[in-house]
């Protein structure tokens, strides 16, 4: 009995200290409350403008006519300000333009974007195309603009055409790769001739004329026979240099005198 009442003492210890630890622990300070708040009330107003979209906005395109809207508008009616209406009507006649009467719409997503929340809609046309209306709401939650895009649900695509797509999207990124690698070796191909044209042209070099060759006459050959013509004594020495391969100047006819024969000597 008394082990028992040790024991049950010893847990109700434990289960102060554990009580006591756990309350320091939990403890934030006033930063972290004032964090956390401004957290929720940025959650409410995220859950507030996708339900006020829905309704005033989604509903509106779905259920009513742009020509009806049109009217609405015309006969002097505002349904949040003169500027945002004339935005929203653009973006709605731009859709039934391009698809026809808005026969589905409804919030897709709605997010904060530093001090701007934003909330889409994804419209539904009479063709089956699909686009997505983007109303802008400011700080205080006021719709100040809208943009529209086309839009395109993938979750609904097989396999297949998934894999087309990525294949087409790879074949244009290869194909803006390789021109953008083809201009780049044309413009380092036209360097050179830039740097033909930034560079003055050499002066020519003034040729030099060769010096000319002069002949030396060849010496007065000496005779013994004062009848020799000197044209044939000169002529004959010529001849026997070039067959010698020798300089006139190393041969002296001293007589000239005809054999009898057929042949040279």
């Amino acid at each position: 009995m008394k082990n028992l009442k040790k024991l049950t003492v010893a847990l109700l210890a434990l289960c102060m200290m554990a009580f006591c630890f756990s309350g320091c622990g939990i403890e934030k300070t006033s930063t972290q409350l004032e964090v956390e708040a401004i957290e929720r009330i940025r959650e409410a107003n995220i859950a507030t403008i996708a339900d006020y979209t829905e309704r005033e906005f989604a509903a509106i395109l779905s259920q009513v006519s742009y020509d009806e809207y049109a009217a609405y508008k015309a006969q002097g009616s505002v349904l949040i300000s003169r500027t945002f209406d004339n935005d929203f009507g653009d973006r709605w006649k731009s859709f039934t333009d391009a698809h026809g009467k808005c026969v589905e719409a409804y919030v897709d997503e709605t997010m904060r974007e530093k001090y701007e929340y934003t909330s889409r809609i994804i419209m539904t046309g009479e063709d089956g195309a699909q686009m997505a209306m983007t109303i802008t709401y400011d700080e205080s939650a006021t719709p100040i603009k809208t943009t529209i895009a086309d839009y395109s649900d993938d979750s609904t695509q097989t396999m297949g055409q998934r894999l087309a797509v990525a294949g087409g999207n790879t074949i244009i990124g290869l194909a803006t790769v390789f021109a953008i690698l083809v201009l780049l070796s044309l413009i380092i191909y036209s360097f050179k001739f830039v740097n033909k044209m930034a560079t003055p042209p050499s002066k020519k070099t003034e040729e030099v004329p060769a010096p000319v060759q002069t002949v030396s006459k060849p010496a007065p050959v000496a005779s013994e026979n004062p009848e020799m013509d000197p044209a044939l004594v000169a002529v004959i020495a010529a001849a026997i240099a070039a067959a010698e391969e020798k300089p006139v100047e190393g041969f002296v006819v001293r007589s000239i005198r005809r054999v009898k024969t057929n042949k040279w000597r």
